[in-house]
């Protein structure tokens, strides 16, 4: 598959930036020209060109605060998960710049240089989509748009109580706890926040790689913005830091050793959460050997666990092989065809969190699909949804009952604190 997404803007039709993802040449200005040329040809006579599709192409136009035009081109991707990537990526720009420089587009090469700060956070999109990779230990290989990775650890319940105690400290309301990229534990007010955000949040921890402590300016795409936070990262060991939002205060030194006090006893606590990666639940949860994999969505709060059966894989030695990969794009592809049927949420996520709706009380509860080498069920349960990839043999009966008991295990220890 390859991913194509340009920005131009709306007023002139001058790129800002175009981003490729997948084999295959980059576009040339002539095509993003004539794309953005249609589309201002339908806009000078009343027309709103959405999106087209060809055999192999889909195209997705949509227009942001009617200052900047962006446009996807993918092979094999759906015009709903195009929208969303569009989506997401216009909200990755305005965490890097604001919305007061996007709606003023005067000068466009100032605009151009400063949004470069956002290409990372794009390209990691486009791979979400993309998502052709055979490391199964790389992030961008198994994440979902719109949603945070989490990570069930049986030491959550004391994390959290560190990570409330930190944030406090620091003055915040937000803070969170990243476990190689996944989101272990967060203040609740955190997980107040729009979907969107916390995504984002965690996504441009994740990509700046760093393990010292810094602080990065950032605009809530929903919450704020027009006035920046500042995104305080204080690496801990390892892969793992402790993040919060901040105002002006406290500085950066402070806060480098206010950290170093409140985690210097809890570091046999992290290192014991972190060998639950890259599994990403607790080593006590057994599943049965049919299972090839699971993912478990919560859509209201906006976050994803997808995992492996190790057990299954004893003996096989596919840790890094494509069939490996491959269980997991299956997941996430049966997720994508089944997540509308029973969330019953809106794909333009513009609105924020109100957009991430309760699910439909007629929506469907669970459904399956049969394939010659797996079989996929669904199970909903309020607002948490859990795909199941399973070996072809196992029957579909004993499917529903594997799932039921798999989503109990999964959901009501709340020292996992899902």
């Amino acid at each position: 598959m390859v991913v194509h997404v340009m920005c131009l803007t709306t007023s002139g039709g001058l790129p800002l930036f175009t981003r490729k993802r997948g084999n295959g040449e980059p576009l040339p200005f002539s095509v993003v020209a004539s794309f953005n040329g249609v589309h201002m040809f339908g806009k000078s006579h009343s027309v709103v060109l959405r999106s087209t599709s060809t055999q192999e192409t889909v195209i997705l136009w949509k227009v942001r605060e009617d200052s900047v035009t962006l446009i996807a081109a993918a092979c094999g991707a759906s015009e709903m998960l195009l929208d969303q990537l569009l989506t997401s990526v216009f909200h990755a720009m305005v965490l890097a710049v604001g919305i007061n420089e996007l709606c003023s587009t005067r000068n466009a090469e100032r605009l151009k240089r400063e949004l470069r700060i956002c290409y990372p956070l794009v390209d990691h999109l486009l791979e979400c989509v993309e998502a052709t990779g055979t490391d199964l230990t790389a992030t961008c290989n198994n994440d979902i748009l719109g949603l945070v990775e989490v990570m069930l650890c049986p030491e959550n319940h004391l994390l959290q109580s560190l990570v409330d105690a930190w944030a406090e400290c620091m003055d915040s309301l937000y803070g969170f706890l990243l476990i190689r990229g996944c989101v272990a534990v967060a203040t609740s007010s955190w997980w107040q926040l729009d979907p969107e955000e916390k995504k984002l949040l965690a996504l441009l921890v994740s990509v700046k790689g760093t393990c010292k402590t810094c602080d990065i300016p950032v605009f809530l795409p929903c919450k704020s913005p027009a006035v920046p936070f500042r995104l305080i990262v204080c690496g801990l060991t390892g892969g793992i830091q402790i993040c919060a939002l901040c105002g002006p205060s406290p500085p950066l030194t402070e806060v480098e050793y206010v950290s170093i006090q409140c985690w210097k006893g809890a570091v046999d606590i992290l290192r014991a959460a972190e060998r639950c990666f890259p599994r990403n639940f607790p080593p006590c949860i057994q599943l049965d050997s049919g299972v090839l994999g699971i993912l478990l969505v919560d859509r209201q709060a906006g976050k994803f666990l997808l995992s492996r059966n190790q057990c299954a894989d004893a003996g096989k030695k596919e840790s890094q092989s494509p069939s490996g990969a491959h269980r997991l794009d299956v997941l996430r592809t049966f997720y994508h065809q089944v997540a509308d049927t029973f969330m019953n949420h809106s794909s333009d996520n513009s609105e924020g969190a109100a957009a991430c709706e309760q699910p439909s009380t007629s929506a469907a509860l669970e459904t399956y699909w049969c394939s010659e080498y797996h079989k996929c069920h669904a199970l909903r349960h309020g607002a948490t949804l859990l795909c199941v990839l399973y070996a072809s043999a196992v029957p579909i009966h004993t499917m529903r009952l594997i799932t039921q008991r798999t989503l109990k295990f999964l959901t009501a220890d709340k020292q996992l604190c899902w």
